[in-house]
């Protein structure tokens, strides 16, 4: 029982560690990666055409406002491809009126999902084929840019002789559950997914927004572009281990006031969403195993730690294994607050929230074991109205599909 005690410690006490250096990382500016915003925005100068690309699917609460905020852009020589993606509401409609005002802008429309694409590569890459500009930008429809969003990115590509770049953008939050549990999940992605690793091209970590990519044309072409993830649920982490991959550079950095978007509205929302990131960031079944045992090892646990400590201490049993485990529990929590509310201080969310950090871990523990039911091939996830299982396409692959899946997964 002694040397069980003893190896109980010695785990602890490497969490300690693992927590003290996390500390100091996150404090560090090259661990935050590259950071655009209106102050690191340069004077407009022509790079180029851009063409700017926005999948829509059952849009039009959002397409207007999206379209406008792309137009009002400082920088001129764009042009804005809206593909209407088997819409059932008045998205086409709504982009015929704002084209009609600024020849900028061209519809182009899905009305059936060829077999062996699912819905979002496939109506990016028929997109990208109508495409004239030498920089390609992807934006979702329930993004906004801000009007130096353009100018900054390409300017930012350009001079890092860049091939495509990802912005992490700012997210909007309201209520109690975005603001306690979408730090504490994208969390989870900066730990494996750290843009100063993604930068490197040494490293093997790769990763995209799909909200924000912009590639070079050329880049774009050569990779084979979205027709080389057709089967992917979560396209843009594959892309851009396509990209890295095949040499060229990959890009992430920080949107501070580039690009806004609210991801998920609900608790039912950020479940579906975040199964379907962590399945494309991880997908086999063995990392996403690796990924929910470390999870629960140096967030969880840690609790659950101090509670049995301090249960024991409260009976009079104050035994040196105990105040050990007491002592470096109490210790890594500390840590662990003080890393957090710097993630929370970036989401720009209130520090409060992280009152109920335990909780918001039980949920995100819970996304990833979804995740992780999918990666070994159980249940289906369905996007905009098109359910996928494994790589196929199952259902409402037709014009006359569901209508707008209101978990956005």
């Amino acid at each position: 029982m002694a040397i069980l005690h003893g190896m109980w410690v010695a785990l602890l006490a490497a969490v300690l560690l693992v927590w003290v250096y996390r500390t100091i990382l996150i404090h560090l500016p090259s661990h935050q990666g590259p950071a655009l915003d209106v102050r690191s925005a340069p004077e407009v100068r022509d790079q180029g055409l851009v063409s700017v690309i926005v999948p829509a699917k059952d849009e039009e609460e959002n397409i207007r406002v999206a379209i406008e905020t792309i137009l009002a852009q400082h920088y001129r020589n764009l042009e804005v491809i809206v593909v209407d993606d088997r819409s059932r509401d008045r998205t086409a409609e709504i982009v015929r009126e704002v084209a009609a005002g600024d020849a900028r802008v061209r519809l182009v429309q899905v009305t059936e999902l060829p077999e062996g694409w699912f819905g979002k590569p496939h109506a990016m890459q028929v997109a990208a084929r109508e495409a004239r500009g030498q920089w390609l930008l992807f934006v979702d429809a329930d993004c906004r840019q801000a009007p130096h969003s353009v100018q900054t990115s390409v300017d930012f590509l350009a001079r890092e002789q860049g091939d495509m770049l990802s912005l992490w953008p700012v997210l909007e939050m309201h209520g109690f559950w975005e603001n306690a549990v979408q730090p504490v999940a994208g969390s989870v992605l900066v730990a494996w997914f750290r843009p100063a690793w993604v930068n490197n091209p040494k490293h093997w970590a790769a990763f995209a927004n799909g909200q924000y990519i912009l590639l070079r044309r050329t880049a774009f072409d050569a990779v084979g572009g979205y027709e080389a993830v057709r089967t992917e649920i979560v396209e843009d982490i594959a892309l851009a281990r396509l990209v890295k991959r095949s040499g060229h550079r990959l890009l992430n950095a920080v949107g501070k006031d580039l690009s806004t978007t609210r991801m998920y509205t609900t608790l039912p929302q950020m479940a579906k969403g975040w199964r379907r990131i962590y399945y494309g960031a991880f997908k086999s079944p063995a990392w996403l195993g690796g990924v929910i045992a470390l999870t629960f090892l140096f967030t969880l646990l840690p609790f659950l730690t101090l509670a049995h400590a301090s249960v024991h201490m409260a009976l009079g049993e104050p035994a040196p294994w105990v105040v050990a485990e007491w002592a470096l529990s109490l210790g890594i929590l500390g840590l662990l607050f003080v890393t957090m509310q710097r993630y929370f201080v970036m989401a720009r969310t209130n520090r409060w929230y992280l009152l109920f950090y335990p909780l918001a871990v039980v949920l995100v523990l819970g996304f990833q074991f979804q995740a992780l039911l999918r990666a070994l091939g159980f249940g289906t996830v369905t996007w905009r109205g098109t359910t996928y299982k494994g790589n196929k396409v199952v259902g409402g692959a037709g014009g006359q599909g569901a209508g707008r899946d209101a978990g956005r997964d």
